[in-house]
């Protein structure tokens, strides 16, 4: 039951809608979670924005409140405007199904799998149970880690942190940097790519890579053009025992 329930997953992923209706067929649970990200069917459907698919999967009894490992709703991991519209709307829960069965598709994000090179063939319900089964992309592979600290600071070390592609952008990344080092966003001056670029905008933010090194310059004290760590200096507490 859990292999037919990955390849649950893997049809909505990949929008094999035939294979999903005869899935459904089966007494599996449409609401299973991936026991390492903890996505359904119907995250992988509206990440991918197939709607037919998400239709019929809501009206076979799919949560629509259910969250990843992430605490990420459908909503949050929708790729479609207009699907991610009708959503809001709830238009697609109780919709009737006319999708045409005879839907074929070309599952793209198997291209590096010797067992398809173009469309794969339509099987007989009865050989569900021996479908093979591809790994799905890890979700991971939608975010990117950037190196964070603060310039200046008295501690050299980065930290990672993770965040969603289709995230990106200068505010959530700002907001995101100043959570994992504990510092307000009013107190950043700026953020620097290492060794010497501002990021200004979007656009900046966008171009950035994996693994890319990024400091936090914050603010100095009024009168003062140098930006301050915001720790607290070890030489004004004179009172202090210093363990060596």
């Amino acid at each position: 039951m859990e292999n037919l329930e990955e390849k649950l997953r893997e049809a909505a992923y990949i929008g094999d809608l035939d294979t999903v209706k005869k899935l459904l067929r089966e007494d599996i649970d449409i609401n299973s979670r991936h026991k390492i990200n903890g996505w359904t069917a119907l995250h992988w459907a509206c990440k991918k924005g197939h709607e037919d698919i998400v239709r019929i999967l809501l009206e076979q009894g799919a949560d629509p409140t259910i969250v990843t490992d992430k605490n990420e709703t459908i909503r949050d991991v929708c790729s479609s405007d207009s699907l991610l519209e009708k959503l809001a709307k709830g238009n697609l829960i109780n919709s009737t199904n006319n999708i045409n069965s005879d839907n074929k598709f070309v599952p793209s994000y198997i291209k590096n799998s010797s067992q398809v090179d173009s469309v794969r063939p339509r099987i007989k319900h009865s050989d569900i149970s021996n479908m093979p089964t591809t790994m799905l992309p890890s979700v991971q592979d939608d975010d990117i880690v950037l190196k964070i600290r603060i310039s200046g600071s008295c501690d050299p070390d980065f930290i990672e942190i993770e965040i969603a592609k289709w995230k990106l952008t200068y505010k959530n990344l700002l907001k995101l940097c100043c959570e994992e080092l504990q510092c307000s966003e009013n107190q950043v001056e700026r953020i620097r790519k290492l060794p010497n670029t501002r990021l200004r905008n979007d656009s900046d933010i966008r171009r950035l890579e994996n693994y890319q090194a990024l400091e936090l310059v914050m603010k100095g004290p009024p009168g003062s053009d140098k930006p301050t760590n915001c720790y607290q200096s070890i030489s004004t507490c004179k009172d202090q025992t210093i363990l060596y």
